[in-house]
């Protein structure tokens, strides 16, 4: 059976440059929607980075360990197990039933108007390995802290200072990803808590509720409180990944 994990929040405390014309500039909200929807979706890149690994052995899972990639040190712990519970030495395409994955990730990160510091941490559990499988599905948490983060655009800089937790729910990813390579269903979801230092309107709180819900493409929806945003999971490292549906920010 499998254990459902908490949604837990994201704390960020953000400077915001005051609004000159709020008739033609986002308003505060919009711009804390935007903010959390990229930080929201350069994690779920993460997340899929540490998907694409699990292939058979004699490919990354036969040396478990340590990984640079893109500036970000990636250390990587798995087990694997039968369908009756027991460890399993290594990965047996036809006997394994289950994996689990434990990824910490440091570094530094430079995208598309924002820049971090950060340290993250994934628990997953991988399902539907048992015999000749097409699809396996994934479960886990994740915790994250974001640290000297600076986002700048028209409006300013913001700078923030995070802690996350992630709810990973029945992501869905084909076996063969040459044919497939999106995740076809599954949502991640994250309670979201923003203290706003030195805003327009002074010091204020927000809190917001994003999910990113899987369809297939390369394309998934992220919504931020029902606000929606498009995310690329194709973005690469230097790229922003989201963008709002129907314009900007």
């Amino acid at each position: 059976m499998r254990t459902r994990l908490p949604v837990a929040a994201l704390v960020a405390a953000v400077a915001f440059a005051a609004c000159d014309d709020a008739a033609t500039t986002p308003t505060v909200d919009d711009r804390v929607n935007a903010d959390i929807a990229e930080m929201a979706a350069d994690a779920v890149l993460e997340d899929l980075s540490v998907m694409r690994s699990v292939v058979p052995a004699g490919g990354p899972f036969g040396v478990p360990g340590a990984m640079d990639r893109g500036g970000l040190e990636r250390d990587r712990n798995v087990r694997f197990y039968d369908a009756d519970g027991n460890l399993q030495e290594a990965f047996d395409e036809l006997t394994t039933a289950r994996i689990e994955i434990e990824t910490t990730i440091e570094g530094e990160i430079e995208r598309d108007r924002f820049s971090a510091s950060v340290s993250r941490s994934r628990d997953m559990e991988v399902s539907g390995l048992l015999g000749e499988e097409t699809e396996r599905t994934f479960d886990g948490s994740g915790e994250s802290e974001v640290s000297r983060t600076r986002v700048t655009d028209d409006a300013g800089t913001r700078s923030y200072e995070m802690e996350s937790e992630a709810e990973i729910d029945d992501v869905v990813r084909a076996v063969d990803r040459q044919a497939q390579p999106w995740p076809l269903s599954g949502t991640i979801t994250r309670h979201v808590e923003v203290e706003i230092e030195n805003g327009p309107n002074g010091d204020e709180s927000r809190e917001r509720t994003t999910v990113l819900t899987f369809n297939g493409t390369q394309f998934a929806t992220l919504t931020v409180d029902g606000e929606e945003f498009e995310v690329d999971l194709a973005a690469r490292a230097a790229e922003r990944a989201s963008r709002k549906k129907g314009g900007n920010p």
